[in-house]
């Protein structure tokens, strides 16, 4: 079973809405680049995992854990009787080497070490046998999920625990294998206490030149055309009803500058004055938690993932039409899911 859900990292949700509203130097967009690739591998990683099926397995995703006196973040931590499976998912293309203690993929020497780190996680997952009360073992692999990978020459000792595309499904048939009783579960508690935020906030860009104003969702245009109910992207003819429109400024706004509490106000002046301030106070109050009153008024986000917020707040506009965004509660949903 997935105990825990995969998400983007901070840095990465905070580059990709700068890309929105800002020019990305040549440094942000390589960075964003290697997020975006690597979250899509995790993915991967987690829809063959799904399609083979986990049983009873503990599946831990995307998780930094606090043991001891030390930190430690998993791509995968899957849980049986006795056994901490631990997962380096990586999504490289080309050719991969490594010599001399070299590593290279593409011819392009890279700093990243997948052995050093799954080793690290897997040393420090051992230190939990002195907490808790249920002897374990720790395997390790590192997970190549793409199937463009050309695995070149390699000084590695320890090539077993490399696990290619090609026999992924069978890496995980092997896994469902195993006995999950009790001891899986007082594990998996163990584990899901030790769980903590990230310790990395995102790296803010002081010097980015952010743009405020109303944007297109799908294109990110600033030629807005503002009607009634909804705006509408002049360029690529999106259609945005304003209730959503508003609670993803709101978001983008507190990832954008997180050191800011977020108000009316400064959602208004984020979306250029554009929006009638009673129309942002309306929705802010449905969708987030208010703090204090009059002026002094602040609006708190338990997540920054619009979708779950809008979930959360039993989103169903009328004026929607992105079908993305209809959920369940719908009027129109039924009728979308015929069509």
């Amino acid at each position: 079973m997935f105990v825990t859900e995969r998400r983007k990292s901070e840095n990465h949700v905070y580059l990709e809405v700068l890309e929105t509203r800002a020019e990305l130097d040549v440094r942000e967009r390589r960075v964003l680049e290697r997020y975006r690739s690597g979250f899509e591998g995790e993915r991967e990683y987690d829809a063959v995992l799904d399609a083979v099926g986990h049983g009873l397995l503990y599946v831990f995703r995307d998780i930094w854990l606090g043991i001891g006196d030390g930190k430690v973040q998993l791509d995968s931590l899957i849980i049986a009787d006795n056994m901490l499976i631990v997962n380096e998912v990586k999504n490289y293309s080309g050719n991969y080497s490594y010599e001399e203690g070299v590593r290279r993929v593409r011819g392009r020497q890279i700093s990243e070490d997948p052995v050093s780190q799954v080793s690290t996680a897997a040393n420090k997952l051992l230190r939990l046998r002195y907490d808790v009360g249920v002897p374990f073992e720790v395997q390790k692999g590192i997970v190549f999920v793409n199937p463009y990978l050309i695995f070149g020459p390699t000084d590695y000792q320890n090539v077993d625990m490399f696990v290619m595309r090609n026999r992924l499904k069978q890496y995980f048939r092997s896994l469902t294998n195993m006995n999950v009783g009790e001891s899986a579960k007082v594990l998996a508690a163990e584990v899901a206490k030790r769980i903590i935020t990230s310790p990395h906030p995102a790296a803010v860009n002081e010097r980015a030149k952010i743009r405020f104003g109303v944007n297109c969702y799908r294109c990110q245009s600033f030629n807005i055309r503002l009607d009634r109910y909804c705006a509408g992207c002049r360029g690529c003819g999106y259609i945005e009803p304003f209730e959503r429109l508003i609670v993803r400024a709101a978001v983008e706004f507190s990832v954008l500058y997180p050191g800011e509490a977020m108000t009316c106000q400064r959602v208004y002046d984020f979306l250029g004055g554009e929006v009638h301030p009673k129309k942002i106070q309306r929705h802010l109050k449905r969708y987030f938690r208010l703090e204090g009153s009059g002026n002094s008024a602040l609006y708190k986000l338990v997540n920054k993932d619009l979708d779950k917020i809008l979930l959360a707040g039993d989103y169903r506009s009328y004026y929607e039409h992105d079908r993305k965004f209809m959920f369940e509660s719908h009027p129109r949903y039924q009728k979308q899911l015929r069509n």
